[in-house]
């Protein structure tokens, strides 16, 4: 049976542990996957943790797949009007300013 002080010394280390794993950056991630693919999570969270060739790799190609697509914003989105066609053109665009139609809410 535990005792409780030792109870309480593996749960102070287990929090020094952490503190210490935050402060070099990395982050506790707990999550519920298929057992099938329990072994696979684990490697690649592994490989990811230890750096190197192969977690580069592992972002390379996961990346792109579950990421957002970056937002053009700022110079890409200033490139892209100027790419457009209509660069250049003399448009005259005018809002409609009807106060639109009368809609039955009842």
């Amino acid at each position: 049976m535990a005792r409780a002080g030792s109870a309480n010394g593996n749960q102070a280390r287990e929090d020094r542990h952490r503190v210490k794993r935050t402060a070099e950056g990395s982050k506790r991630v707990e999550v519920t996957v298929p057992a099938r693919d329990a072994r696979l999570v684990k490697a690649i969270a592994g490989a990811l943790r230890s750096g190197g060739e192969d977690a580069r790799r592992i972002r390379d190609s996961l990346q792109p797949m579950f990421s957002a697509p970056k937002a053009n914003t700022g110079p890409e989105l200033v490139a892209f009007f100027r790419a457009s066609p209509l660069a250049g053109a003399d448009l005259q665009v005018e809002r409609d300013r009807s106060t639109g139609r009368d809609a039955d809410l009842n």
